[in-house]
C-alpha cells in the first residue's frame, strides 16, 4: 500500500468521531499501518539511538493500546466473516511481544543507585539555596515540611481490650474435680426374663384332635341327611372365603382317612367322592389285614376359584358364629 495513503487513512482516523463504528476493511487497513509504520518506526528508532529501555517500551504501548481498541469493535460473527482480520490482529499482538521481550532483556534494574554522599550534598545545596554561609543545625528545620509528606504515617488506631491493670489480673478459675460414686456391691442383679414356655407336642395332638373331631361329625350329618350315600369330597372341605381355610381342612380331614373314620373313592367321572365309616365296617376291614393310610388331596388357584358354593364345614363355621 502506498505510503500517503496511510497517511491520509491516519488523518481520516483522528478526525472521525469516537461513537462512530468502523468498518471491517477500514479495521484492516488500521492492522496494516500498525504493522507497517508503528512497528517498523519502532525499530527504526532502536536501530539509530540503540533505545531499548522504557521509553521505547511506552511507544510500544501506544500501538497495543490501538490494537486493543479495534479488537472491541470486532463482533463474533464478524471475525468469522473476516478471518484475515483475525491474522493481521494476532500478527500486531506477536510482533509487540517479540519487541517487548527485547526491551526486558535490554533494562538494567541498577541504573539508578543510592550513594549516600550524594544525598547529603543534595541536601546541603537545597538548604543553603544562593546563601553562602555555613550551614546551622537549626537549618534542618527547614525539610520539615516536605519530610510529612515524604515519611509515612501510620493511622491512629484504639486498643480493642482497653487498657491493663496490673493490680486486676484475672485468675484461672479452679478446675472441678469429677466425683467418683462407688458402685453398690451387694446391688441385685437384674433378674433375666424366663422364655416363653413352649407349647407342649400333647396339647398340639389335642388340639388336633378336637378339629378333627368336628369334621367327623360334620360328615356324619351330611351322609345321614343323604341317606347313608357318599357326598362329593370338593362340597364337603371347599371354603370360599379362604384358599388357605380350603387347604386345612384337606389336611385335617387327611386324618379321618388315617384313623378310618371317613372313605374316599372316585366314581365313573373321576370325582372324589367320601363317606364315613361305621365302626362294624372298620373292625371288619382291620381283621381281614386292612389298612388305613393317610392320603392328602391338592387343589390349585385356579381349581378353587371355579366352586362358588359354601362348602359343608363352612357352613358349619358360619352357623356356629351366628
Amino acid at each position: 500500500m502506498p505510503f500517503t495513503e496511510l497517511l491520509y487513512l491516519e488523518e481520516q482516523e483522528n478526525t472521525r468521531s469516537l461513537l462512530t463504528k468502523m468498518s471491517p476493511q477500514e479495521r484492516k487497513l488500521s492492522y496494516r499501518r500498525l504493522i507497517d509504520k508503528d512497528m517498523i518506526g519502532i525499530l527504526t528508532i532502536i536501530e539509530k539511538t540503540g533505545d531499548t529501555g522504557l521509553s521505547a517500551a511506552s511507544k510500544l504501548q501506544d500501538v497495543v493500546h490501538e490494537a486493543n481498541v479495534l479488537d472491541n469493535e470486532c463482533k463474533i460473527d464478524e471475525r468469522i466473516e473476516h478471518s484475515d482480520e483475525t491474522l493481521l490482529d494476532c500478527m500486531v499482538i506477536s510482533s509487540s511481544s517479540s519487541l517487548l521481550k527485547k526491551f526486558v532483556e535490554h533494562v538494567d534494574v541498577f541504573t539508578t543507585n543510592y550513594e549516600q554522599t550524594e544525598f547529603a550534598a543534595n541536601i546541603q545545596t537545597f538548604i543553603k539555596g544562593e546563601n553562602s554561609y555555613e550551614i546551622q543545625e537549626t537549618d534542618i528545620l527547614m525539610l520539615i515540611d516536605d519530610a510529612r509528606t515524604i515519611i509515612p504515617q501510620f493511622p491512629a488506631f484504639n486498643y480493642v481490650y482497653g487498657s491493663y491493670s496490673m493490680e486486676q489480673i484475672p485468675q484461672p478459675k479452679p478446675r472441678k474435680q469429677r466425683e467418683i460414686i462407688p458402685r453398690e456391691r451387694n446391688k441385685q442383679a437384674p433378674q433375666k426374663k424366663q422364655p416363653e414356655k413352649i407349647q407342649n407336642v400333647e396339647k398340639e395332638e389335642e388340639g388336633i384332635q378336637e378339629i378333627v373331631k368336628l369334621m367327623n361329625d360334620v360328615l356324619n350329618t351330611k351322609c345321614s341327611q343323604n341317606n347313608g350315600k357318599p357326598i362329593k369330597y370338593y362340597d364337603y372341605i371347599i371354603d370360599t372365603d379362604s384358599f388357605a381355610n380350603t387347604l386345612e381342612n384337606m389336611f385335617y380331614f387327611a386324618f379321618l382317612i388315617r384313623d378310618g373314620l371317613a372313605h374316599i373313592d372316585l366314581n365313573s367321572k373321576g370325582e372324589p367322592l367320601i363317606k364315613s365309616m361305621k365302626n362294624q365296617t372298620l373292625t371288619e376291614f382291620r381283621a381281614t389285614g386292612g389298612v388305613n393310610a393317610q392320603i392328602i388331596s391338592n387343589i390349585t388357584m385356579e381349581q378353587w376359584r371355579r366352586f362358588k358354593r359354601p362348602g359343608y364345614i363352612q357352613q358349619y363355621k358360619q352357623a356356629c358364629v351366628q
